[in-house]
């Protein structure tokens, strides 16, 4: 039996997968095979809504086994991938054994990752927005900052978990914005405490425009217009480098007090895909225009990960879109069709259709076959449509259609879903010159510096009274003494943390005498040369 196995569930994997079932669907002796870490097909073009609650958190989803009747889905993470054996590793799940699969094709659809490399702090405390899960962690997280603030009569800290910061002026970044402006907005209503105007969206681009690369210098400048006359404000030319628990920084150095920061930094090569030995172009798997690997005759490549040329120009190569990947799916699938029963192969040639951005609050743009550019509502019920009719599924169309019609006549309910346990460790990242707690302040985490160094001060002057390094830790006096913080502590460089909360480390010394033994000496010890 001949095996085809595609890597990924995203736009490529599963469009490929759907067209192979159609081409196979009379043969018994060819197995069809998709592993995804998850048992779902995100409709990423629609993500931005669920931020600002337009529509469900699972209307952008579809089970992959309700759309891919036969094809057998793995949901497991990937190990490895053998190119010489063909075969492919499957990390453990519910066992302690790797699964292996044997493939005679194999699709790579892997797609890219969000990537925080170079950029200390962000990993830590910047929202990345490439799933499901980023979507609705932001939301959870706007809705958490503004009745905070509603009741918060500290005025700097009201400030701050009333600023928000998206680095990133690309499709992902415009979008995410406009929504979170909006999101915010209608929460406020219902706190008198919150003045609308006191709410501050900061949009951070490289760039001299808004999706310089994707739309016509027209639309973005209307784009730009439009998220301006809504009170956002954008940095052009400026950069996100990095972000602490205090807020965001800015490549000249510039602070901004902030307690949202959103990152939509370019994503990178998928680690499975950067381990296998193959030809790479700019970091995507290298292929024909058959979407055939450089080299292989069995291993193809699709979507994001693949460096895919678009012989409809001289010297192109095709996007990383929804629009192209899905076509690359059917092509795909015929293509490893021919391979097995010894037919002619096509090569893949699409133009684009156009593109479109919403930009919340019923507006958007769109260029369309390159020369219709179209903007405000007309443009955004025509980005609803188009997206709605590439919804898979119609059980899946008929829920959104509904969520939308909700939408104008059901107030926002601003329920947050928090599906998963708080951190017990946490690791945070402070720059230079920052403070991470003060003198008074409630006892609440114990701090272990990973890397960096900081001072520990005390009084009103601000006595120097101890320096701390890589190793060594911090904050444990409150904690042990069930009292406020009797000291300040400054970073001396740009530090990395550990942060462990009172509750679990309550829990580790009362189970391990020796640690807490060692914590109480230098307690001692730091007490003696304080006096």
């Amino acid at each position: 039996m001949k095996k085809i196995v595609i890597l990924g569930g995203g736009f490529g994997g599963v469009y490929t997968a759907m067209h192979l079932i159609k081409k196979f669907r009379y043969r018994k002796d060819v197995e069809i095979i998709l592993v995804n870490r998850e048992n779902y097909f995100v409709y990423q073009p629609m993500l931005a809504e669920v931020v600002g609650g337009s529509i469900g958190i699972l209307d952008t989803v579809s089970s992959l086994s309700r759309l891919l009747k036969g094809c057998r889905v793995y949901v497991r993470e990937i190990e490895w991938v053998d190119l010489e054996k063909q075969q492919i590793s499957l990390l453990p799940k519910y066992t302690h054994k790797s699964s292996l699969i044997h493939y005679d094709h194999l699709v790579i659809g892997l797609g890219n990752v969000t990537n925080f490399k170079g950029s200390s702090g962000l990993h830590e405390h910047a929202f990345a927005f490439k799933n499901l899960s980023d979507a609705l962690s932001l939301r959870n997280h706007i809705i958490e900052t503004i009745e905070t603030a509603a009741y918060q009569t500290d005025p700097e800290l009201k400030k701050a978990l009333l600023t928000y910061v998206v680095g990133g002026g690309g499709f992902s970044g415009t979008e995410v914005i406009a929504e979170m402006n909006d999101l915010a907005l209608r929460l406020a209503k219902n706190y008198p405490t919150i003045n609308p105007k006191d709410i501050r969206m900061i949009l951070i681009h490289s760039k001299k425009r808004l999706m310089d690369k994707e739309m016509p210098k027209t639309l973005s400048l209307y784009a730009e217009k439009l998220l301006k006359k809504r009170g956002i404000e954008i940095r052009f030319q400026s950069k996100l480098v990095s972000a602490t628990p205090r807020g965001a920084i800015l490549e000249t150095g510039e602070k901004i007090a902030a307690k949202t920061v959103v990152s939509t930094v370019p994503s990178s090569i998928n680690p499975i895909v950067e381990s296998m030995q193959l030809p790479k172009v700019r970091g995507k798997i290298a292929t024909d225009a058959q979407m055939l690997v450089d080299g292989c005759t069995n291993v193809w490549a699709i979507g994001d990960c693949a460096h895919i040329p678009d012989i409809t120009k001289e010297e192109a190569f095709c996007p990383p879109t929804a629009q192209y990947a899905v076509r690359q799916g059917k092509v795909l699938a015929h293509n490893i069709y021919a391979s097995i029963r010894g037919k002619q192969k096509k090569e893949f040639r699409f133009k684009c259709l156009g593109m479109l951005a919403a930009l919340g609050h019923n507006s958007a743009v769109a260029e369309l076959f390159g020369k219709i550019r179209i903007s405000g509502f007309i443009a955004w019920a025509l980005w609803r449509a188009i997206y709605w009719v590439k919804l898979p599924g119609i059980s899946r169309k008929l829920k959104v259609a509904f969520s939308w019609f909700l939408d104008k006549v059901v107030p926002i309910e601003a329920v947050q879903l928090k599906l998963a346990p708080s951190q017990a460790i946490a690791s945070l990242h402070y720059e230079s010159g920052e403070e991470i707690f003060h003198e008074g302040d409630t006892g609440d985490y114990l701090y272990i510096i990973v890397k960096g160094k900081v001072e520990i001060l005390k009084g009103e002057k601000l006595e120097k009274i101890a320096e701390l390094k890589d190793g060594e830790f911090f904050g444990e006096m409150s904690l042990l003494n069930e009292r406020s913080r009797t000291a300040t502590v400054r970073c001396i460089t740009a530090v990395d943390v550990l942060a462990i909360r009172k509750a679990d480390f309550g829990m580790l010394i009362a189970n391990f005498s020796e640690m807490k033994e060692k914590i109480r000496s230098t307690e001692e010890e730091r007490m003696k040369k304080s006096h």
